[in-house]
């Protein structure tokens, strides 16, 4: 049972930093960090044995939901439910400070961290970090790194 439910944190962790995983076409991350600029946050909490997003935001409900639903789905692979859980927590964090100019190739720094609690009370924890942009941002540099010739663009 350990191995599996840390396997399952490192599903959903992955489902947020992937580049691979998409939400309407954008890295998922960078859809975060671009809603999290829009609201001026520095971060959000999704608590996935609550089938209730806490805020009032549209948005953040359907990921809050989308992430239940992955949650769900890989418990039962492994013969588990939420009622297996006490707890299955998933922090993300911004730079709030912005240290970073938004110049950078790098983009800001983030956190995630997922945390399942089990009826046992054996945690399971992962965590990844990075550097993303939001998409806003990046689409305007996209447009120009996409305008550079082939010959170019390898230099970059």
């Amino acid at each position: 049972m350990k191995k599996r439910l840390l396997n399952v944190t490192g599903i959903i962790l992955d489902k947020f930093t992937n580049r691979y995983h998409e939400y309407g076409n954008f890295w998922a991350i960078g859809v975060l960090y671009t809603h999290a600029r829009h609201l001026n946050r520095s971060g959000f909490i999704f608590n996935l044995l609550d089938d209730n997003y806490i805020e009032n935001d549209v948005f953040l409900g359907k990921v809050h939901l989308k992430f239940i639903q992955y949650l769900e789905h890989y418990l039962k692979i492994h013969n588990k439910s939420k009622q297996d859980l006490t707890a299955a927590i998933i922090k993300i964090q911004f730079d709030k400070n912005h240290l970073l100019r938004s110049t950078t190739l790098y983009g800001d720094y983030f956190t995630v961290q997922v945390e399942l609690i089990d009826c046992k009370g054996a945690h399971f924890t992962q965590k990844s970090d990075g550097y993303c942009f939001p998409h806003t941002e990046w689409l305007a540099q996209r447009k120009l790194i996409d305008s550079l010739s082939i010959e170019e663009k390898r230099f970059y």
